[in-house]
């Protein structure tokens, strides 16, 4: 949902509980019971499609991390047994090639950190004999390479969080519409014959009537961040399926995380100057966290756009 839509959706639950709270007052009226039954029903609508849209999202955003969990953790083990082969053998192009840290892997953008995996499983295939006494297994490349070919299927996740999130939010909004359209030709009508056989349930039917802004903020942020700083963006990114369009407006690489303060950048991504990158909550930090940062290791200034899908 939308911030605008939470907040419609939450006036309408609080129509719903206030009437619910006041059934004697209205339940000899047929009209308002038959209009009452049809709002309900829409609000069980939009909670089924929220509930569906969130359960899609954050099922994407937990495969993609857990996919790339494993094929980080399988290339690891066989860039360092190649590393140490290399260093044996005095073969110091491939010692730079597969010469990677769990930061390294960690840190690189989607396409990137499959490139790097896909060179370890190249190298390491080609010196499979020589790896052997390394520990290096043939049934190890082999999983490194299904791996691979596990997280590749995941890097258009984000992507397809984003389509996914406008098709139901749009069906959202249509059924919105639907039950906005209930109460105002019906309910809100049928309400005033209760104005003196009931004055107080017309009053707390009115106040729930009114759209509360719940929070929630602009969908935009851009800003720049000082060299060698580290910025709070968000405070609010609680939304482990929220889908986040992060691009470096800047010159200089900046680093994203969503961590557990306004300083935290555990399990920051780096993003360069360029093409926006997609990540959801849940790829930029913990689930529990809340507070999206960027970070400027440069000696210059940096700029940002994110964009809160």
């Amino acid at each position: 949902m939308t911030d605008k839509q939470e907040n419609r959706y939450s006036m309408m639950l609080a129509v719903q509980q206030v009437c619910n709270n006041n059934n004697p007052v209205w339940a000899g009226l047929p009209a308002f019971v038959t209009a009452f039954g049809n709002f309900e029903t829409a609000i069980s609508d939009i909670a089924a499609t929220r509930l569906e849209q969130e359960k899609d999202l954050k099922g994407i955003a937990e495969d993609k991390v857990a996919k790339e969990k494993i094929l980080i953790s399988k290339a690891l083990v066989i860039a360092k047994a190649t590393v140490a082969y290399a260093n044996v053998t005095n073969n110091e192009v491939l010692r730079q090639e597969v010469d990677y840290s769990e930061s390294d892997l960690l840190r690189s953008r989607d396409t990137e950190l499959e490139t790097k995996c896909q060179i370890i499983h190249d190298r390491a295939n080609t010196n499979s004999a020589a790896l052997v006494a390394y520990g290096v297994t043939a049934g190890m490349i082999t999983a490194l390479a299904t791996a691979i070919t596990d997280y590749h299927a995941t890097i258009a996740g984000p992507r397809s969080a984003i389509s996914v999130r406008k098709t139901q939010t749009a069906e959202l909004e249509s059924k919105l519409k639907g039950a906005t359209i209930i109460l105002t030709g019906q309910m809100d009508q049928l309400v005033s014959v209760f104005e003196t056989s009931a004055p107080l349930f017309v009053a707390d039917y009115t106040n729930a009537r009114i759209v509360v802004d719940l929070g929630g903020g602009p969908n935009t942020f851009t800003g720049t961040v000082a060299a060698g700083q580290t910025k709070n963006i968000y405070a609010n990114a609680v939304d482990d399926a929220q889908v986040y369009e992060i691009t470096n407006t800047g010159s200089v690489g900046l680093m994203f995380a969503r961590g557990a303060n306004g300083t935290d950048m555990t399990g920051a991504i780096t993003v360069n100057p360029g093409p926006a990158v997609i990540k959801t909550a849940l790829e930029l930090g913990a689930s529990g966290n809340k507070f999206l940062n960027v970070q400027n290791g440069n000696p210059t200034d940096g700029s940002y756009k994110v964009v809160k899908e």
